[in-house]
């Protein structure tokens, strides 16, 4: 996967007068006409009443900023920065002795269970000291990496932060090394911590015995018709860590053709065995007479397989196996609300990308996942009540696909299944009594 970074960005060009006055007609022998040869806006001249009130409104806004920096939720400082940027005002001239903000801000936060660390960056001082020391070890590089690259790196992806603003926050001297920046360290956050744990059969050991996890898609959006969003397939273990995940599929595919054509499905067909997937180890447990291997819940619009154990259909529903559709469906929302969680978490995700900034949304999704396993790992994944969850339901934008099909591949996967709804009966059943 290829990451660049860039922003293309619209100007404004001023309207030319379709009007002048009939003074100026007469005398457009002795004056020469206005040019703008550089064709861009001109700014309000300061004299006006109007815009002195403005200039000096911004002033303030300005020093109410240089002075509370330190205390604003990122989400406020924000806001403000973009409204400033907006007015018809030149910025006054920075002052290059003054230390960047987040200099500042690690001598202001010095203690460890200082909550600005979670408001800012997701994450307590000794955990985002933890990924440093992770992201710099056995760097080819012999600079180690600096903490202010990755944290402006991960104060882009909490809060949706544009390049200016992590130049003036973190030191950058332009908005092109800041961009550099971003995409060195989710660059990094692949190569240390892109090898995913293999999950173990545990994910719920007495209603789903040897089931290692569920598989689901998320989708993330994209402005415009033509594309509309990518999807993300992705399995789920038993403490909500990705342990697969594939970026980066168009909107319109559907879910099977997706499965089809990832790694996991392919590696199931591996004989080399460092190529097999991690389902293809471990002894079968017996269930009743029949011996049910490792599996993975699997999103109701794929197929049954051996190994993607997918709950009944409606024609094939009754209440024993309702019983298992219901426990079946609750666990496959496990991956809606882990990816919930990421958006919640990482605010970049929890927007619509621009079209043109699309090749890049799969590489910044997938180094928010690897965040999130990072953050689950380390015990610092709990959110804060004001970074609202809410899991999207996605199978609406598809129509059910029929599922069926025959031969001696789907009796056996038909048996696996119908023994794995026994036992979840058998076990309810036991609890009632």
């Amino acid at each position: 996967m290829v990451a660049a970074a860039g922003k293309s960005s619209a100007t404004m060009k001023s309207p030319a007068s379709e009007t002048h006055d009939a003074s100026l007609l007469v005398n457009s022998k002795k004056r020469k006409p206005h040019r703008n040869p550089t064709n861009k806006p001109q700014k309000l001249l300061l004299s006006d009443p109007l815009l002195r009130r403005l200039s000096s409104a911004a002033a303030a806004t300005r020093s109410f900023l240089q002075t509370n920096d330190l205390l604003l939720p990122p989400s406020q400082s924000l806001r403000l920065e973009s409204l400033l940027s907006s007015l018809p005002i030149a910025p006054p001239p920075s002052h290059s002795s003054t230390p960047a903000w987040f200099h500042r801000f690690v001598n202001s936060a010095s203690e460890n269970d200082d909550p600005r660390w979670h408001l800012c960056f997701r994450m307590s001082k000794p955990t985002f000291f933890k990924l440093l020391s992770i992201l710099s070890s056995d760097s080819s590089d012999s600079t180690p990496l600096p903490s202010s690259s990755l944290a402006a790196t991960i104060f882009r992806l909490a809060h949706n932060a544009s390049y200016t603003s992590l130049a003036n926050r973190f030191g950058f001297d332009s908005v092109s090394t800041a961009s550099r920046a971003f995409f060195t360290v989710c660059k990094l956050v692949h190569e240390k911590l892109g090898k995913l744990d293999d999950p173990k059969p545990d994910y719920s050991p007495r209603l789903l015995p040897n089931c290692c996890g569920v598989l689901g898609f998320g989708r993330f959006d994209v402005d415009g018709e033509l594309l509309g969003s990518i999807i993300v397939q992705a399995v789920v273990d038993s403490a909500g860590r990705f342990a697969d995940i594939s970026a980066g599929w168009p909107g319109t595919m559907k879910p099977e053709a997706i499965f089809r054509q990832t790694k996991l499905f392919s590696s199931m067909a591996e004989e080399e065995e460092e190529s097999r997937s991690f389902l293809n180890g471990g002894a079968p447990c017996k269930l009743g007479d029949t011996p049910v291997p490792r599996y993975i819940l699997g999103d109701p619009r794929l197929p049954l397989l051996p190994w993607l154990v997918t709950p009944y259909s409606e024609e094939e529903e009754e209440e024993d196996r309702s019983e298992f559709n219901n426990v079946a469906r609750t666990a496959l929302r496990t991956v809606g609300v882990v990816f919930a969680k990421v958006r919640a978490r990482w605010r970049i995700l929890d927007r619509k990308w621009k079209p043109e900034m699309v090749e890049f949304l799969p590489f910044v999704v997938t180094t928010g996942c690897l965040l999130h396993n990072f953050l689950v790992d380390s015990g610092d994944d709990d959110l804060q009540d004001e970074w609202a969850v809410v899991a999207r339901d996605d199978s609406e934008e598809y129509e059910e696909e029929t599922r069926r099909s025959g031969g001696e591949a789907y009796i056996g996967s038909s048996r696996i299944r119908d023994a794995i709804a026994e036992n979840l009966s058998r076990v309810t059943s036991s609890k009632r009594n």
